[in-house]
């Protein structure tokens, strides 16, 4: 059963995917990274490389829930599309108030229950889930994965202050291959950048030579009342904060302040950081110069994902769901690094220290 709502003008459309034979199965919402726009928010690199390297994790996990029985719910691009949605585009598209009717509209017609319901939020992604939450959305739990902390300021410049040529030579990178033209002139103009969002631009328009770019500010993100932090306090449901050692997007000391911001007001909060993972959850190199020409190169992508973060993930969603499973059904115990878990959730994770 698929089930989908189009939005007027626009290519991107929320999609409810029902696996066959299952009465009313617990559904996860996904939440791209994209949300707010493709650059600078999900960069470094260039609007097709970002758009292709962000669907292919949406649509592998899309595919782990499906094939394990549960309902998905994502916003997406129709499979005939041959066309990548515009920043302008993405915005109309995931206005709170819409897309929380759309939600609400697509789960009551296949009759699905949000309290057996998770979010999963990806990056940026756990805005927007932090945002449908304030608006009234009441999911029984929530995925936070590669999820932010502090201000977007900050995040904007820890995703691309480290590609500066500088700052790879003091890596140890010195045979890499070079920016992309986009990441290029942002790490260029990246003070220009955050000043204009500090002024309120809703958007700021970057040129050098031939090579033009012209950047979305979402003024939802970069507001004292709608930034991450004062928005996380409304994530009032068991939580798992997942994050990657080797997250070259969003730095993995985010996982730790996250989970003491949710904390204050959460006494269900589980973290679990995956050695050596980056901010899609696919096996990266420890040393920290191949890491960086792996993401530089795009050779990141070509990884699997990491099958302890997609047990982890399906354990806790069972786990708050309170879906019984058969013996054989149990996964393995999951070892990782550097797990925190509160005592009574996700039993089948083991902590090692």
């Amino acid at each position: 059963m698929d089930n989908h709502v189009a939005l007027p003008h626009t290519i991107l459309q929320w999609n409810l995917t029902l696996p066959p034979h299952t009465s009313q199965p617990g559904v996860v919402i996904l939440i791209p990274d994209w949300v707010y726009g493709l650059l600078p928010l999900c960069g470094p690199g260039v609007r097709k490389d970002i758009w292709i390297r962000e669907e292919k994790f949406i649509d592998e996990i899309y595919r782990f829930f499906y094939q394990s029985g549960f309902g998905v719910l994502t916003l997406s691009c129709p499979m005939e599309a041959d066309e990548i949605p515009s920043d302008a585009t993405i915005l109309a598209a995931t206005q709170i108030p819409d897309a929380y009717v759309t939600i609400k509209k697509l789960m009551k017609e296949s009759s699905c229950n949000l309290n057996k319901s998770v979010i999963f939020g990806h990056g940026f992604g756990v805005c927007m889930m932090c945002e449908l939450v304030a608006y009234g959305l009441k999911p029984a739990g929530f995925i936070v994965a590669s999820g932010i902390y502090s201000d977007v300021e900050s995040i904007l410049t820890q995703k691309y202050f480290p590609f500066k040529d500088l700052n790879l030579q003091s890596a140890g990178v010195e045979n890499h291959s070079p920016v992309d033209p986009d990441t290029a002139l942002i790490i260029k103009n990246l003070g220009k950048i955050l000043q204009a969002a500090r002024r309120g631009r809703e958007k700021i328009k970057l040129k050098e030579l031939n090579h033009f770019l012209e950047l979305p500010i979402p003024k939802r993100l970069f507001s004292d009342e709608s930034s991450p932090s004062a928005l996380l306090s409304t994530l009032d449901a068991p939580s798992v904060i997942l994050h990657g050692s080797g997250d070259l997007d969003i730095s993995v000391t985010n996982a730790f302040f996250l989970e003491t911001k949710l904390k204050q007001k959460n006494n269900s909060v589980s973290r679990i950081v995956m050695l050596d993972d980056d901010h899609w959850f696919r096996e990266m190199p420890h040393d920290m110069a191949e890491r960086i020409r792996d993401r530089l190169s795009g050779e990141c992508i070509q990884h699997p994902i990491d099958k302890r973060f997609l047990k982890n993930v399906q354990i806790f969603v069972e786990d708050v769901l309170k879906i019984r499973r058969t013996k054989k059904d149990i996964p393995d115990i999951i070892t990782v690094t550097d797990s925190t878990m509160t005592s009574s959730s996700m039993p089948g994770i083991e902590k090692i220290i």
